[in-house]
């Protein structure tokens, strides 16, 4: 027998410690469930000598950025013009276009470096009893170094998003001003055209507003909005499913206001974000969790590698811009403040998040604005607990032990 056989033969009272020191060890191992929040690695603004904003941000094949928004020479008027601002990968500007008498609504990303570009203007109208709007929307296709290639006029609609689709066309999504009294106020409609922005088809859907849209892995379409688009009542919030050729697979209602913004997920499922409320659905459109956010605008929502989300947008009582970050169920992890801002969109970037929208310089002053998140890649270990501590003891009985026994 060995005199470590020994030992523990003639003490079994540290077999018991050594026990409780094996179970006390290995949980305090494990991660925190609140993890770190990201870094801010850089931040940047654009034309501060105006009140501008970004409006929506989007990646460029080179690892940049592309972003537009608006400028107005008057915070309470004037003429406004579209501004659209290329960065390198760091917000440095490389380009900017500015458009006159032309609202901001999407940007994306095209193969070659360039952009396109959805916009759009708006004008009252009004009948004897009923008020009411008119516009168009444009579709702008830009070259990699910001020249114009060609423009496509959609008239009575307001965009709200443009996606690339996989043949080199586009999907346009938002909706139609109905004319004055009408019996509902808009009409949501996803339009796609060729590469040279050509409706077509569109397909419409009365009685609601499209605020967001993605393409989706097999060259379908989900649309998403809010049935009230003038006051966001509770039951309104929708998400539509369209094959490639625009057919309805199936459309479903949430028990939220509006959804701003939607990602497709790997499995097929679709993660929002709306006001007050987001959330996951599956590939049917079936609800998987509803998560609430009191007080929150969630603008923009993107996936995150671990299967959670990341949602930003402006906290509604405050003022002040905020991101968070969930696991896979919706719990929230982490969550940040950026003062003096508000968030209206982001794009992914290496290890994190590009975050657009707009910084307060002063009551009377704001600028174009984009952040870079960074997210740790290593998790917050725990902070010693009962665990910890319990271990700690268990070994200092034992070396105790020991020594005694020499």
């Amino acid at each position: 027998m060995t005199e470590r056989d020994r030992y523990f033969r003639s003490s079994p009272i540290q077999l018991i410690i050594a026990a409780l020191l094996i179970m006390a060890v290995f949980p305090a191992a494990v991660v925190s469930a609140a993890e770190a929040a990201p870094a801010v690695t850089w931040n940047v603004t654009f034309s501060p000598e105006e009140n501008s904003k970004f409006d929506a941000v989007a990646n460029t094949a080179d690892g940049g950025y592309i972003a537009v928004g608006s400028a107005l020479a008057n915070m309470f008027g004037g003429r406004g013009d579209l501004l659209l601002v290329k960065t390198d990968d760091r917000g440095g500007e490389v380009w900017t276009v500015r458009l006159p008498d032309m609202e901001a609504a999407s940007v994306a990303g095209t193969a070659d470096g360039g952009c396109i570009v959805g916009g759009y203007n708006i004008s009252a109208v009004a009948s004897e009893d009923d008020p009411g709007y008119r516009g168009s929307s444009f579709l702008i296709r830009f070259g990699a170094g910001g020249e114009e290639i060609w423009r496509q006029v959609l008239p009575g609609e307001k965009v709200s998003v443009v996606r690339p689709t996989a043949d080199g066309g586009y999907a346009v999504i938002g909706w139609i001003w109905n004319p004055p009294e009408s019996t509902d106020d808009t009409t949501a409609v996803i339009t796609k055209t060729d590469a040279s922005g050509v409706p077509v088809w569109n397909r419409t859907f009365p009685a609601a507003a499209a605020n967001a849209g993605v393409v989706t892995a097999d060259g379908g379409y989900v649309i998403g909005g809010t049935k009230s688009p003038f006051s966001y009542d509770i039951g309104d919030a929708f998400l539509i499913r369209l094959d490639a050729d625009g057919n309805m697979l199936w459309n479903r209602n949430y028990e939220v206001p509006v959804i701003f913004d939607v990602e497709e997920t790997a499995d097929g499922g679709f993660a929002y974000s709306g006001n007050f409320w987001y959330g996951l659905v599956d590939a049917k459109g079936d609800e998987v969790w509803l998560r609430n956010m009191e007080g929150f605008a969630g603008y923009t929502v993107l996936l995150r590698p671990d299967g959670g989300c990341m949602i930003a947008g402006k906290d509604i009582r405050s003022g002040a811009g905020f991101a968070l970050g969930t696991d896979a169920d919706g719990a929230i992890q982490w969550r940040m403040t950026f003062p003096d801002t508000a968030i209206y969109a982001a794009a992914g970037a290496p290890g994190g998040y590009t975050l657009a929208g707009i910084r307060f310089l002063s009551p009377l002053s704001s600028a174009a604005w984009l952040a870079n998140l960074e997210e740790s890649a290593t998790p917050t270990p725990a902070a010693p607990g009962f665990g910890a501590a319990s271990a700690g003891a268990a070994l200092l009985l034992l070396f105790a032990g020991r020594e005694r026994r020499r």
